[in-house]
This record gives structure tokens, sequence and C-alpha cells, in this order.
């Protein structure tokens, strides 16, 4: 749940990632048009794969389903677990042409995942595995899941590791925001995840401590969060900590293209966005 948003679908559903499903249950020797509608026939296939597996037999693929449905594939893997990487797209700047969904796992999907992976902050090995899945699971109607911060990225990486750690900081953790998401950062991380919960603990920051980490930073305010925020917005601010006419005026022009209304205020939309891929 913290680190992989797996996105539940089902009846009535239109999307890729149910393309996606329809795809991976043709690898797994069902008999479905893959035209991304999850009609009566994805979900008695649906249902059926289920059964097969020990599952709850309801025809609504939920993290359960997607994990065992999901077929891992890499360089020089071939058909249909292929054809449902590759039918999304993955398309991570404009001009780039969608993939040719021909089944065939070569160099262009490889990069292709590798960019996704890097785009969302996710382990860069090229190869579409359940964590890849998880985020390409939620290509469908719904919120946008939270990147991923991963002890072991660096801002060359990750350009989100020193939001993060101003951000640890803001929360009361003695760590230097340098750039470099090591051991004392893991720790600091699972330090403060065990504050909010006792499962889902980990080295990484995933879906359930961003919300809790950010902060609402208004002109006037100073401090560590609003240093999180310079480094997340764009045109090279100074990362001093304060709030003042600079940084108001780069989150309004953020705020007017990504992130409307343009109220100068970097609340929790404005937070989301800033960490997000601005080409998913």
């Amino acid at each position: 749940m913290n680190v992989r948003p797996w996105r539940t679908v089902g009846s009535g559903a239109v999307s890729p990632a149910v393309k996606g499903v329809q795809y991976l249950l043709r690898a797994h020797g069902r008999t479905v048009a893959a035209d991304g509608s999850f009609g009566p026939a994805t979900r008695a296939a649906v249902t059926a794969f289920q059964a097969a597996s020990g599952l709850t037999a309801d025809g609504i693929v939920g993290p359960a389903t997607w994990g065992r449905l999901v077929i891992p594939t890499s360089s020089g893997s071939s058909g249909d677990a292929v054809r449902a990487v590759q039918q999304f797209g993955l398309v991570s700047s404009p001009g780039l042409d969608p993939l040719v969904v021909d089944g065939a796992y070569g160099p262009l999907t490889r990069d292709r995942v590798t960019e996704l992976q890097r785009q969302w902050g996710l382990s860069q090995d090229g190869a579409a595995g359940e964590e890849s899945w998880s985020y390409l699971s939620t290509f469908s109607p719904g919120p946008h899941p939270w990147p991923l911060v991963k002890q072991g990225a660096t801002q060359s990486t990750n350009w989100r590791v020193r939001a993060a750690q101003h951000l640890l900081r803001a929360k009361g953790a003695s760590i230097a925001a340098d750039g470099s998401f090591g051991p004392a950062s893991g720790n600091a991380i699972r330090a403060f995840q065990q504050t909010l919960r006792a499962t889902y603990i980990s080295t990484t920051v995933g879906q359930l401590d961003w919300p809790a980490l950010i902060v609402t930073v208004r002109p006037g305010d100073s401090g560590e969060a609003v240093r999180a925020a310079q480094t997340l917005l764009p045109g090279g601010l100074a990362v001093d900590g304060s709030f003042g006419p600079l940084t108001e005026a780069a989150v309004r022009e953020f705020q007017t293209m990504f992130a409307p209304p343009s109220d100068g205020v970097v609340g929790p939309v404005t937070w989301h966005v800033l960490t997000m891929p601005l080409f998913e």
C-alpha cells in the first residue's frame, strides 16, 4: 500500500490499465479481447482466473489479484505479457511516439520502462515487475499516486530527495539535506512512519508518508518546509527557507500552468503536483 499504489479496476472501467489486465489474462491462457473495456467477458475471465488461483472470485482486480496476474518481463521477453506493458505507450515527454505493441521486449521498451521508473522514483532496472506494474495500474481514472523516495537515491537520480529530507527535518529529524538518501535518511523516515502507524514501515518515502510530511506554506513563512518547496519549484530559486516575493512568484507561475488556482500558497494539491512527473 505504501510503496505499491495498486489501482483496483472492475466492471465498467475503460482504461489502459484494463487493457493491461486483458493482455495479462491472455498470457495466462484466458480467452479475452484486449479492447480496454471491462465488460462481462473480462469479468468472467477475471473470476475464472481468481478461482483457479485460490483468490476471492469477485471479478474485481485489486492488489491481491494484480499480484497473481502480473508476469514480470524484461529484455528478451515476448508475448502478451510484454504487450500488456507496451500498450501503455509510456510516453514520458512530448514528441515521443508510443511504443509499438509487438510483444517483443527490446531496447526501446526497456528504455521507456526505465524512464517510467526514473520519473516515479522506482528501482531503475528496466524490467516490468510488480513495483512498476503497481504504477502502471494507476493509468486509469482516479487520483495520481505519490512518487517514491527510496534509500540509496540521490538528487541526480530522484529530484525529490532534498525535498524529502527538508520535510523530515521540519518534522524534527536530525539529518543533513545533502541530496543523498542514505541510511540516516532511511532511518529517519522509518522513525517518522512509526509515529503514524504500526504497519507499512520501511526506509522508503511512499504513499502514506507524503501527505503526513508536507506542510502548507505561504508568503511570510520560513523554515525547512519552505526549503523543501523551493527545491521542487522550477526556476533555480535560492533554497534559503524564506517565502519571499521571488518564491511567491515562482509558486504562482507553477500553479497557473499546473495546479490552479494561482493563490501563491503551497497546499496539499500544489505539493502533490510539484512531486509528480509533468508528462505522465
